[in-house]
Order: structure tokens, then C-alpha cells, then sequence
């Protein structure tokens, strides 16, 4: 039990913070919880919590698998401890992403490194990339090239060289998205460019039904999109993303340059994520079946929209449990980029020096511990 003085020491930081205002409320509240702890409190006791209004952050996404973290950090009550509440802003993809958080709009947002991403720091816009949101290893990619069944059976789309002659769905804008600057990679080494390829932009969700339409003859997709349509038996997986680019970094979680000064809530987002990202591997390390696999499933299933059993069947994303994204996959797609003439401004080497949020995630892993 605590001490009668370190009840009222509670007490008068409260009231404190209280007649601080809301401005210092706000860069207050992530570190307020465990300023209780160090007075004998607990982080989670709700009348601490209920005792600060949490900051509220505005993120943007499209309902697919790569959200996980958020979405397991949110119902395991870590945002919450860190006095975050986040408001998901949906989008129809990544590139309409980028100019709202530019404008203030969005607090967190995907960065993936397409041009949409590139061109805003060209221009000067004020933000961080901070957090690896979905990278793809050999044999280990939620996102990869499925074939129409028809088009498959009939002995074509079994290789990538095959795609001159096939239409390709890739999520808009087509040619200007990091699945199409992987997908170079893999052409390239067969001797072919995007150019050779009938690129249809078509957005994820709507894949399944050109799919199963005849709409196209291949696509790009992403789980659980991807399992969606293998599962009704409209489309074949070929190759996974990670097999034509290892280890390539689909997209980051970037920082508002408002929420990157805000240093107390731009650490507990980080801390929150990386604690969700770590519980997320380590369920999905246990067998099928197992309980704790079974309630990821079912985190992805709710979030997604998705029935659980077709989540079960589909390849799980992966995180890097450290939270860092790879750079050198993001400053390639800079360069492909450039060289399609679709980053006409180049970004000055000072603005890379200063893109990426590492000194902050390196001060919240000294904190929590690096995972090897």
C-alpha cells in the first residue's frame, strides 16, 4: 500500500499536469503512466488511466494483414498504457496516404517507397520513416503472384517471363508502387522491364473479383486477398514477393513531423508496436492449432474483415522484431524510380541523412532490449 506522502504526491503532480493546460497535457500523457509507476502506482490501473485523457493519433491503412501490430497492440491494451488512442482513417491505397499526412491530416501512415512517398520529401514534406510495416523473406512473403487458374491450366504464367504476354493487376497506380519496383528485379533478370507487361491498376479487395472474372490474367496480391482467391479456386500463387526481391520492405509506418517532435508520444507509439510486433512472431512460431496462433488469427480476421478460416490458410506477414525497415530495398526504389523519370526533383543526400527516425527507435530498443 502506498504511503499517505506519496499519495499526495500523486495528487499534486495531477493537478499539475491539470492546470498545465491541454497543450502540456498532450506531451505529457505517454509518460505520465509510468511517472505513476515510480510513485508505487501501476501503468495499467484504470483509475490512472481514466485520470488522463490519451492523446488521440490519427492512422491511415487499408484493412490488410500488414495492420496486425497495431491492431494486436490495441486490443492487448499497450497504446493504451502509453496513453495513445488511435483513430484508423481507411484509404484506398498507400500513394492517397502521403498527402494527408503531409497536410496534417494523418499522425501515422504508411510510407511505402513509391514515388508518391519520394516526390513529397522532394518537396520538403516534414516526416519520419520509422517503423518496418511488412518485410518479405524467401518463401515467407504475403504478397506474391497468382496466376488465373484458367491461364494457369493452360500451361502459361508459370514463370516470370511469361508476363509479357499476360495482363497484371497491381494495386494503383501501378508502375509507380514498390510491389511493381520488386517486380523489376525479378523481370530483370529474365530480360524483361515493366514496360513489356500489361499493368492494370486495380486495388487489392477488387483483384479477387477480376480474378475470378477473366477481368485479368495474373496479379499481385496480398493476404488475405490472396488466400481469398486461391480459396475459391480462381487463381493459382506462383511466386512470393520475397522469392523475386529477399528481404525486400514493402512499406513503413512514417511519423507526422508534429508527432516525431512530440518525443514522449512518438516513443510510446514505438514501444507499443515493437511489444505487439515481438507477441505477434512468437505466435505465429507455434504449431497451427496452437491458442495463441489462434487469437492472431482471429485479431487479423476482425481487422481484415476476413473469416478466420481463410486466414488460417494464408502466409502470415513478418515483421522485423526490432522495428527496422531495410533501407537499402528503399533507396533502390528511389533510384528505379528516378531512373523512370517518375521522381523528376532528386532528394539532396542531407534530406536521406535525416529521412529515417533511427536515433528514436534506437533510443526505445535501449529501453526494451534489441532481439537478435
Amino acid at each position: 500500500m502506498r504511503s499517505l506522502g506519496a499519495r499526495i504526491g500523486l495528487v499534486a503532480v495531477l493537478l499539475l499536469v491539470g492546470a498545465l493546460g491541454p497543450a502540456s497535457l498532450t506531451a505529457a500523457q505517454p509518460t505520465a503512466a509510468r511517472a505513476a509507476v515510480a510513485l508505487g502506482g501501476n501503468a495499467a490501473d484504470p483509475a490512472l488511466v481514466a485520470a488522463q485523457a490519451p492523446i488521440r493519433l490519427r492512422l491511415s491503412g487499408q484493412r490488410l494483414a500488414v495492420e496486425t501490430p497495431v491492431w494486436l497492440g490495441e486490443e492487448r491494451g499497450y497504446f493504451q498504457q502509453e496513453g495513445i488512442e488511435i483513430d484508423h482513417v481507411t484509404f484506398g491505397s498507400a500513394s492517397e496516404m502521403i498527402p494527408a499526412l503531409a497536410t496534417g491530416q494523418l499522425d501515422v501512415a504508411p510510407m511505402p517507397a513509391n514515388p508518391a512517398m519520394w516526390n513529397a520529401v522532394a518537396r520538403g514534406v516534414q516526416a519520419k520513416i520509422m517503423l518496418d510495416e511488412g518485410t518479405y523473406r524467401p518463401g515467407q512473403s504475403e504478397q506474391a503472384l497468382v496466376v488465373r487458374k484458367a491461364v494457369y491450366d493452360a500451361g502459361r504464367g508459370h514463370t516470370l517471363d511469361d508476363l509479357r504476354s499476360l495482363s497484371l493487376a497491381i494495386t494503383p497506380p501501378g508502375k509507380a508502387t514498390t510491389t511493381a519496383c520488386a517486380l523489376s528485379v525479378g523481370l530483370r533478370q529474365v530480360g524483361l522491364t515493366l514496360d513489356d507487361v500489361d499493368i492494370q491498376p486495380i486495388t487489392f479487395p477488387d483483384m479477387v473479383g477480376a480474378l475470378a472474372n477473366g477481368g485479368v490474367d495474373a496479379a499481385m496480391m496480398v493476404e488475405p486477398f490472396l488466400s481469398r482467391a486461391v480459396q475459391q479456386g480462381s487463381a493459382v500463387r506462383v511466386m512470393g514477393l520475397g522469392d523475386i526481391y529477399p528481404n525486400f520492405t514493402i512499406a513503413t509506418l512514417g511519423f507526422a513531423d508534429s508527432l516525431y517532435g512530440n518525443r514522449p508520444a512518438a516513443k510510446g507509439f514505438v514501444r507499443a508496436y515493437l511489444r505487439a510486433v515481438r507477441d505477434y512472431l512468437a505466435a505465429e512460431a507455434t504449431p497451427p492449432g496452437d491458442a495463441a496462433r489462434v487469437e492472431i488469427n482471429e485479431v487479423i480476421s476482425r481487422g481484415t474483415g476476413i473469416d478466420a478460416a481463410t486466414v488460417a490458410m494464408m502466409t502470415p506477414p513478418y515483421f522485423n522484431p526490432n522495428g527496422e525497415p531495410n533501407h537499402d530495398s528503399m533507396t533502390y526504389c528511389y533510384q528505379f524510380f528516378r531512373d523512370q523519370g517518375l521522381i523528376p526533383q532528386p532528394i539532396p543526400e542531407a534530406t536521406f541523412q535525416t529521412l529515417f527516425g533511427t536515433d528514436l527507435l534506437n533510443e526505445v530498443l535501449d529501453e526494451i532490449g534489441r532481439v537478435e
